[in-house]
């Protein structure tokens, strides 16, 4: 079995000779609500989705493996068409679950009901989440952060490592793959986009802090790493551009 990069809490594939490649990976409380999620999408069709199979004799989930690559979102950007198929598959997926209630559910972060203007949401869009299989997106990875949530967080999540914003790279550049993944989504206010990327992140930062106050293995993986300290460092960064960056959309 191959430990694989990435992942909070560690993941590992094996390619059974007969079933093909199946990925493993820890469980928690959460977890039969993201099954059920992700056997929704799969009965609605939706394309890039892993599928639950059960569990191993170590208690870890077996999925489906989605092959491709990973964004190394420090050192890599999407191209623009990646960037749009990745926008266009969140639309698809907001649609698929736009009428999926299914009450209230132990999630990782909440066990409330969906609120007005809310649905189900992946609630960790960033491109280290993405597969891409050459130049197309193929799917995304790693739901364990689902539930219920506002749909343009997630696509503001999606633009923070995307775009990225969460790096200061040309104002003209972030601002046209703004528009760029606005137009792709549908019907979304690049201005309005721009706007809530802060408050998504920021609320992404509290969420890994109260993770680590409870003694989630996955949060306390991330403050390993700098977190949520650098998370909001890159924030305070990104306000102090978003003048910039409202300008150079120039509508």
């Amino acid at each position: 079995m191959e430990h694989l990069p990435g992942g909070s809490g560690g993941v590992w594939r094996d390619d059974d000779l007969e079933l093909g490649p199946r990925v493993h990976r820890p469980t928690g409380p959460w977890t039969p609500a993201v099954h059920d999620l992700l056997d929704h999408l799969t009965d609605a069709g939706l394309d890039g989705v892993p599928r639950p199979l059960g569990f191993d004799s170590d208690g870890r989930e077996v999925l489906t493996y989605l092959p491709g690559q990973t964004v190394d979102v420090n050192t890599d950007t999407a191209p623009d068409a990646v960037l749009a198929a990745a926008a266009q598959w969140l639309r698809r997926f907001h649609d698929a679950v736009r009428a999926y209630d299914p009450g209230p559910r132990t999630w990782r972060q909440t066990g409330a009901a969906l609120e007005a203007g809310q649905l189900i949401c992946h609630n960790d869009t960033g491109a280290y989440n993405w597969i891409v299989d050459g130049d197309r997106f193929a799917g995304m990875i790693d739901w364990d952060q689902a539930g219920p949530g506002l749909p343009l967080d997630d696509l503001a999540f999606l633009c923070w490592s995307g775009v990225p914003l969460f790096r200061e790279i040309p104002a003209a550049d972030a601002a046209r793959r703004v528009a760029l993944a606005a137009d792709a989504y549908g019907g979304v206010d690049p201005r309005h986009l721009l706007d809530a990327v802060a408050d998504r992140m920021q609320r992404a930062s509290d969420r890994i802090a109260a993770g680590i106050r409870r003694g989630d293995p996955g949060m306390l993986s991330l403050q390993a790493v700098g977190e949520p300290a650098r998370t909001r460092r890159r924030v305070d960064a990104f306000a102090a551009r978003l003048p910039a960056l409202h300008a150079a959309l120039g509508i």
